[in-house]
């Protein structure tokens, strides 16, 4: 039980600094870039942040400074490669519900052809083949629906969210397919798995990021902050704007188009 906790712990932790995860030429670009974001309790989410910080300081971050310098390089990207396969089940859920079915299959096909041929999403050759596609949660769903992001709020170990994303993950661990695989003990230890190690992973691959970030930040709450929010955008926005490409495109695909064509053909007549 205990370690199950310690799991769960880390995992939430690691959600605190996803937001900030970004290359370090997107971080410079960023300081120029201001982002309007209701935070009525700034004052309890600093005392909250504080905590997370502390708690990532001599918990996590001393574990994947570990696991990175134990754990060699080719290992530690076939584990990131199986995470990232083991979330496609639940990535293609949510986009069917936002009505992107060919995403779905692209997600569908990954997870396939990875879980076979890659074993067991160790190995991508789905990506050989064309088969790309990006994790996406139910927060995700929510914002394409319509539904408000709500006010900022820090919550202790789950960090930066909005009440949209917090009921997104809550609502994208009751949906995910791969929780139900086996059932008993094959599902706890899935589940251990991918918390576990999904969060020391994160973190591993972006130490000198996060504490660029810290160390660069004059108010790091807000540089955590803006991040944050920046990065939900991003992603809502790219799932809106794909929706809406798509609907162009099918709105002329009845359509033929003679490519000879230069103009009216119509006979001027001077007098």
């Amino acid at each position: 039980m205990k370690v199950r906790v310690i799991i769960v712990i880390l995992l939430c932790s690691i959600i605190t600094l996803q937001a900030c995860a970004t290359k370090n030429s997107e971080f410079n670009s960023s300081q120029s870039r201001v982002t309007t974001l209701q935070d009525p309790l700034e004052k309890v989410n600093r005392v909250v942040f504080s905590f997370n910080i502390i708690f990532d300081k001599f918990i996590l971050r001393p574990i994947a400074i570990t696991y990175r310098t134990i754990v060699p390089g080719f290992v530690r990207d076939r584990i990131t490669y199986s995470l990232n396969n083991l979330g496609m089940p639940i990535t293609a859920v949510n986009n069917v519900l936002q009505g992107e079915l060919r995403k779905a299959g692209v997600s569908t096909g990954r997870f396939i052809i990875n879980s076979t041929v890659g074993v067991l999403g160790f190995f991508d050759p789905a990506a050989s083949i064309g088969l790309i596609s990006e994790n996406e949660d139910f927060g995700q769903t929510l914002a394409v629906w319509g539904v408000e992001s709500g006010p900022y709020i820090i919550l202790p170990f789950l960090g930066p969210s909005t009440p949209r994303d917090f009921t997104g993950l809550l609502s994208t661990s009751l949906l995910d397919p791969m929780y139900q695989v086996g059932g008993g003990s094959a599902s706890s230890s899935l589940r251990n798995y991918r918390l576990g190690t999904g969060a020391i992973d994160f973190r591993s691959r972006n130490i000198e990021v996060l504490d660029d970030l810290q160390n660069n930040s004059i108010d790091y709450y807000a540089a955590v902050r803006s991040f944050y929010t920046q990065g939900r955008e991003s992603q809502v926005s790219n799932n809106l704007e794909s929706d809406t490409i798509e609907l162009e495109d099918n709105m002329f695909d009845e359509f033929e188009f003679d490519e000879t064509y230069v103009g009216p053909d119509i006979e001027i007549i001077y007098e």
